[in-house]
């Protein structure tokens, strides 16, 4: 992508940048309380993405992305760019079950392939050992099988009938809701260039967005370790990404680490703003962009704290008074045509 700067806002009635250039990587992470402006200014970001010809994947869990809660001045020129994917009726297309090509043109090996999709659903759905064995044994079975091609996941169904045991039992269970709702099909992928791919997962429980979610992110990781998006770039973005499947293997963690790399970008919003204890946290906070709305009330010291513990008083009483659509970036900014580097207020349209 040869976008080189994404519009934020204004200080002092100039437009305000984030440095992708600049930066060390292209992450952004959202703090904020509930009606800060959070999302809005997610929409803002996304829009900008799409405007200079990126791509976009929205895990759209809350609605954030659903044309009515679009904000009403974005409105119009965020649909021209949106791809909506209804998982619920319509499930995901992507070949889950294809071996990757690797860069010097070798395929992986069918078994890898096997072992890699069986090491995401255990971690999604979180089988232990034993299962895992008996599930690669079934995926490697499945995968022979040609189902998927013709199917879609829903037909690990029958190879898991057809091999019943208390095990397989057990795991026809933890992946009920994939294979019930055929969550994955064959196809071609449903990320489409230049657009923004709203992956819409509001209709399913918690439970079984956070497996769909793990799946899909492992599944652009995969794609992006390949050199899937080297050359085009691709965001991803996720509201209270808190509610993801966490740990040290989750495929969040891993793309928030080394994503840039492979130019495999997160954009993130939550109201918690983590603290030093909370896994990932310090990889959240090397994020390239940290913007910083209001925050509650018991969190604004510690907000403050993070922009500058030196000045932590000054900085609670400013964060106390933002208004909606107001924040702090923290990360490589350009207004005025100068590069800035300091903690900078910035207004957004609300």
């Amino acid at each position: 992508m040869g976008q080189k700067k994404i519009y934020l806002g204004q200080n002092n009635n100039l437009d305000t940048y984030f440095d992708l250039e600049a930066a060390s990587n292209k992450h952004i992470i959202i703090f904020g309380a509930t009606g800060s402006g959070k999302s809005v200014q997610a929409q803002n970001i996304i829009l900008d993405i799409a405007r200079n010809g990126g791509t976009v994947v929205v895990l759209d869990i809350h609605s954030v992305f659903s044309k009515e809660q679009i904000f009403h001045v974005y409105r119009k020129e965020l649909e021209m760019y949106l791809n909506e994917i209804d998982v619920y009726n319509d499930g995901i297309s992507c070949n889950l079950f294809t071996p990757i090509k690797f860069a010097d043109g070798t395929v992986e090996k069918p078994c890898d392939t096997a072992g890699a999709v069986v090491d995401i659903l255990a971690r999604a759905t979180k089988m232990g050992m034993k299962q895992k064995g008996v599930l690669r044994e079934i995926i490697e079975d499945f995968m022979y099988s040609g189902f998927y091609e013709t199917r879609g996941i829903g037909a690990l169904d029958f190879q898991l009938n057809f091999n019943k045991t208390n095990e397989t039992e057990y795991i026809r269970n933890k992946l009920y809701p994939l294979i019930s709702h055929n969550i994955f099909r064959p196809g071609n992928s449903f990320i489409k260039k230049g657009k923004i791919n709203v992956v819409c997962l509001e209709k399913f429980d918690l439970s079984t967005q956070e497996i769909i979610a793990e799946l899909l992110l492992s599944y652009l990781w995969r794609m992006a370790s390949v050199s899937s998006f080297k050359e085009n770039g691709l965001f991803v973005f996720a509201d209270e990404f808190q509610n993801l499947i966490s740990g040290k293997n989750c495929a969040l963690n891993q793309i928030i680490a080394e994503g840039r790399k492979f130019n495999l970008n997160l954009i993130l919003a939550t109201q918690q703003f983590p603290s030093s204890t909370q896994r990932m946290a310090q990889n959240f906070m090397q994020s390239g962009l940290i913007l910083l709305f209001k925050p509650c009330s018991d969190q604004i010291n510690i907000v403050a704290k993070f922009i500058d513990p030196d000045k932590k008083n000054e900085w609670a009483k400013i964060l106390a008074s933002l208004r909606k659509g107001e924040f702090i970036a923290v990360g490589k900014l350009t207004f005025n045509n100068y590069k800035y580097t300091n903690p900078l207020k910035i207004s957004n349209i609300m």
